[in-house]
């Protein structure tokens, strides 16, 4: 069944884009990202900000390759800027990191200047990292607390999302080099789920916990300024991070205190810079936020499903850094 809907869906694909006649322009690209996590340790109480309390929680890497295929789309004549820059995108990935390998690909459509619609999906599978005690999917124990390994490439991770994405050059409207001010804000709606776990269990996918079957949601708005005239300096400005279940009901019950609709929220400042015309990094500081409980886990105790959320904490979470090439 799962191949039928597979080759019915390319097929549709290939039938649309026969029916308008679309030319793609092929692009590659190949992408590093890493990233640094200095401690900082839960404070029990009420909404706070928990300071720094050693150098060192963890690291992270990934290498990414991406193919892309673009064609122009309903254009009309090409004299309204609105609408001649529309086009078709076809995306596919492929993401290596040191616990997991995932493929991922999406449609993207661009039917007016300042809109993009997105749909796509990933799949992946994940394995144990010794030399750091890192792992790459697993299912929560409440015996243990901690979260089991289970067989790689015998379960997977999944997802399916829907996306808009608004964006805004104030250049558009008011012309100038110093005048591009640019804002972005996106929605994704996603179906994730870990084929070894069962619904309303916790599980864990590229070190990171607290996850669970079912929808969830992540939005980012950007604020930015592109000053033109300055080499190198593409873009700087900053991300705010939205993301979150959408109800405590995709939580086992006996979870409840735990506050499994709750929003994580992140500040970043980022910059954007252009090393070279086909080279480029971004740079970014993360403040995020996380739950913040009532009391501190007891000394047996290895996560904080068995707490009771109380506010928010907010904390420095990472510096990022992400390298791109374009061939």
């Amino acid at each position: 069944m799962n191949r039928k809907i597979l080759i019915s869906a390319i097929g549709l694909l290939l039938a649309f884009t026969s029916a308008f006649a679309l030319n793609f322009t092929p692009s590659y690209s190949f992408g590093v990202d890493a990233a640094y996590y200095p401690l900082s340790a839960a404070v029990p109480g009420k909404n706070h900000f928990a300071p720094l309390t050693g150098p060192f929680s963890g690291v992270e890497a990934r290498v990414a390759g991406n193919a892309s295929y673009t064609a122009p789309f309903l254009t009309g004549d090409g004299s309204n800027g609105l609408i001649s820059g529309n086009n078709l995108t076809i995306d596919a990935s492929l993401e290596l990191t040191p616990v997991s390998v995932m493929s991922y690909g999406s449609v993207s459509l661009t039917p007016i200047a300042f809109l993009v619609f997105t749909a796509g999906g990933k799949i992946g599978t994940g394995w144990d990292f010794s030399p750091m005690g890192a792992q790459g999917i697993g299912v929560y124990n409440p015996v243990t607390t901690n979260y089991d390994s289970i067989a790689p490439f015998k379960n997977w991770f999944c997802e399916l999302w829907l996306e808009g994405l608004f964006q805004f050059d104030l250049a558009a409207v008011v012309p100038g080099d110093w005048n591009h001010v640019v804002a972005m804000a996106t929605y994704k709606l996603m179906y994730t789920k870990n084929t070894g776990a069962k619904d309303k269990e916790p599980w864990l996918w590229q070190t990171s916990g607290e996850l669970f079957n079912g929808l969830n949601y992540y939005s980012s708005v950007i604020f930015g300024y592109q000053p033109q005239p300055v080499p190198v300096l593409n873009t700087v400005g900053v991300q705010f991070e939205f993301s979150g279940y959408y109800s405590n009901a995709q939580v086992d019950p006996s979870y409840a205190a735990w506050g499994g609709d709750f929003m994580t929220v992140s500040v970043n400042p980022v910059a954007i810079l252009d090393l070279s015309k086909k080279d480029s990094l971004t740079v970014q500081l993360g403040f995020s936020s996380r739950r913040s409980f009532e009391t501190l886990r007891s000394a047996t105790d290895n996560s904080d499903f068995n707490l009771t959320y109380c506010g928010r904490e907010w904390y420095f979470n990472r510096v990022a850094f992400s390298y791109s090439h374009q061939f």
